[in-house]
């Protein structure tokens, strides 16, 4: 640490500094513009808590390990928990400049897997880079810049990166495009048999805000790591400039010919590719190459793009293209453009460019290799990503129960769409924009309770006027159209007799709140039937989803059959799948003020049944059989939190679900069972295609 700056260069540097920190500011309102707005808030914290995992390990040893006294070339060995003296301040500037580096690199993962991963996860990814993959490459590829006995081996060989389009940014997409194949898409990005459905961001004004600030601070980016003020500051921030300017005009007219319209996003990321692209030669290329640099980087964003789709992976904001693609581009034009005699390359251009070749191929094995085989493994034990309903709820709240005023009314509204209950208004926030279109919606349900009322009072009126019997048979109607399946309420109003089948095989779902009774017995009697209501309610929602039909609830307990009226040959499958969501979702809902978690067993059986209609007046659609009377004793005989199956099931839904034999159970009549309990779901229903098809 004894090298000494006048106080000049060690200013020029801090304010640098400063210049790169705006451009995590940079990156959080991009990312925030370029994602869905139930995600942008978890997308604004993961952009702060990045830089704080980096500036705690890069303090720790990952400035250590890339600035240390080298261990032959490939890592520092001391520098860790660095003291710094007081007479000399350089060291601690350099330090606070590649802390800025370091987090850079670190936040660059954030937009690519954005509106998917779980929050720890994230930071996982971010120790990862901060704590070991950015130091060790930043030792041999800048191990010397702080003490010349600290040298690298790629600096060594004479790799040249001035400011870091592999060191920084083709680091960040490595280890973005590594954790994109361990998580996989976001749901709806891809179907199959479908063209790719791209996402519209939430604020693309902010987005382009977000690009401006990152100009902003390339120019310290890039004109610090001269890490002096002198002469070669201005062409630095000049190249910076003129590269991204090029690369941007080239990427939007590139797409103006390709779509036949100047599309939005194009001409920002071909600015950003432009910007990573010249990192690593501006210090060493004239203007007039710096701009054929950004135009080669703005050029290729587009094809990259396509290239991950149709690879089906789902990079959210574009980070693979601009920063991997720009950065192994930036780094190999360093040796096509590159002043030879300021770089030092003694052997000829042909040969500098092998190695910068080389530099870039092994960095990215690297940081590659080691993030996908540590974030596959980690994934085996601990899912990186959230669930399918976190993930279609927004992470804003599953993840950080951040909600606002509009998801506030959205959910208002989404109870009362599913419910029907429209005898309450939505919550008004005043002097908000939300407010008045709460306010609003408010005025049009307080119109449709009149007008209902209104209907009402006049049906009563008619109703009134008829004779009985016709009044009787339109309350009939209306009662078989309403409880009885379509197909059996048609039948029974044309043959007015008995209606009974038979069904060789179908498959039931027993389920059951565990200690429900014991719950609620402080509760008020209206409370005890608005929860159930509400969670019977989310169940009938998922019972259409996969095409069962519901046959009755008493008190807390639910049923449902796959495979009738209509015979389904999937109808185990979709059984299994309908009970695995409403377990997840029984698993998140919480009694009121108590907090109270809620639990259920549930069971499934496959076998044949006998359906049919009882009553003359009000009609209630049933089954019959052992099947029935198998099924409620997997609930009633399993645990609780758990799916329980008998073996007639199991051998229908292995493809889908992972499952763990319990063992034999002692069944009233039927002796010992084997039975199988549902621990894992492989495939989600989409990916489960041709027989989930959905119901809409």
């Amino acid at each position: 640490m004894s090298v000494q700056k006048n106080l000049l260069d060690i200013l020029w540097v801090l304010v640098c500094s400063g210049l790169v920190l705006m451009m995590q500011g940079g990156f959080l309102v991009l990312e925030s513009g370029l994602t869905r707005a139930k995600n942008s808030i978890n997308v604004a914290i993961k952009n702060i808590a990045d830089f704080g995992v980096a500036t705690l390990l890069f303090y720790l040893f990952g400035f250590g390990i890339m600035f240390g006294s080298s261990f032959y070339g490939l890592f520092g060995k001391d520098l860790f928990l660095p003291t710094f003296p007081k007479n000399n301040a350089w060291p601690p500037t350099f330090f606070l400049f590649q802390l800025m580096f370091c987090g850079t690199s670190s936040t660059i993962v954030s937009g690519a897997v954005a509106e998917r991963l779980k929050f720890p996860s994230y930071l996982l990814a971010t120790a990862l880079i901060s704590g070991i993959i950015y130091p060790i490459v930043g030792h041999w590829v800048w191990g010397g810049t702080f003490s010349e006995s600290s040298r690298g081996w790629l600096e060594q060989l004479g790799f040249h990166d001035f400011a870091g389009s592999t060191q920084v940014h083709s680091v960040g997409g490595w280890v973005s495009l590594a954790l994109l194949l361990v998580v996989g898409p976001r749901l709806g990005r891809f179907k199959a048999g479908e063209p790719s459905k791209s996402v519209t961001g939430s604020n693309l004004p902010l987005a382009m805000l977000g690009g401006i600030i990152l100009w902003f601070g390339w120019m310290g980016f890039n004109g610090g790591s001269t890490l002096a003020f002198n002469g070669t500051v201005p062409l630095v921030i000049l190249n910076t400039i003129i590269a991204s300017g090029f690369s941007m005009l080239v990427a939007l007219f590139l797409t103006w010919f390709v779509k036949g319209y100047p599309e939005a996003i194009s001409p920002l990321n071909g600015s950003l590719a432009g910007l990573v692209a010249i990192t690593a030669s501006a210090d060493c290329v004239e203007p007039s190459q710096a701009a054929m640099i950004g135009m080669v980087a703005g050029g290729l964003t587009i094809p990259a793009e396509k290239l991950l789709e149709r690879l089906k992976i789902d990079d959210a904001v574009g980070a693979v293209p601009v920063h991997l693609v720009g950065g192994l581009w930036g780094t190999i034009a360093v040796g096509i453009f590159g002043d030879i005699e300021r770089l030092g390359a003694v052997n000829g251009r042909g040969n500098f460019i092998l190695i910068q070749i080389l530099g870039a191929a092994v960095v990215g094995l690297f940081a590659f290799g080691v993030s996908y085989i540590l974030f596959k493994g980690i994934n085996r034990f601990y899912r990186l990503r959230v669930d399918e309903m976190e993930e279609r709820m927004g992470l804003n709240i599953s993840e950080h129960k951040a909600t606002t005023e509009l998801i506030d009314l959205f959910l208002s509204m989404d109870y009362q769409h599913k419910t029907g209950d429209l005898t309450l208004d939505v919550p008004v926030e005043p002097f908000t924009e939300v407010g008045q279109i709460a306010e609003r919606y408010n005025l049009v349900l307080s119109k449709i309770r009149s007008t209902l009322k209104e209907n009402e009072d006049s049906r009563v009126e008619i109703a009134n006027a008829y004779e009985k019997v016709r009044n009787e048979q339109e309350r009939a109607e209306k009662l078989l159209l309403n409880v009885l399946p379509k197909a059996i309420a048609e039948e029974l109003k044309e043959k007015q007799g008995l209606i009974a089948n038979s069904y060789p095989e179908v498959s039931v779902i027993f389920a059951d709140i565990v200690g429900f009774t014991q719950i609620s017995s402080g509760m008020k009697p209206e409370a005890v039937v608005r929860i159930l209501n509400e969670i019977f309610s989310y169940f009938d929602v998922l019972a259409e989803k996969y095409r069962l039909e519901k046959i009755k609830t008493i008190g807390d307990a639910y049923m449902a059959v796959a495979g009738l009226p209509a015979p389904d040959q999937y109808h185990s499958l979709l059984a299994a799948h309908m009970a695995w969501d409403m377990k997840a979702l029984l698993s998140r809902l919480r009694l009121g003020k108590s907090g109270n978690k809620l639990s259920m067993r549930i069971g499934i059986n496959t076998g044949p049944v006998v359906a049919g209609v009882i009553g003359t007046k009000k009609f209630i659609y049933d089954i019959w059989g052992d099947a029935v009377n198998l099924a409620s004793r997997m609930e009633s005989h399993g645990l609780p939190n758990e799916i329980q199956i008998t073996e007639s099931t199991a051998q229908l839904i292995q493809s889908d679900f992972e499952l763990e034999t319990r063992g034999e159970i002692e069944i009233k009549g039927k002796g010992k069972i084997k039975t199988f309990l549902i621990k894992q779901r492989l495939r989600e229903p989409e990916d489960s295609l041709p027989y989930f098809q959905f119901a809409t």
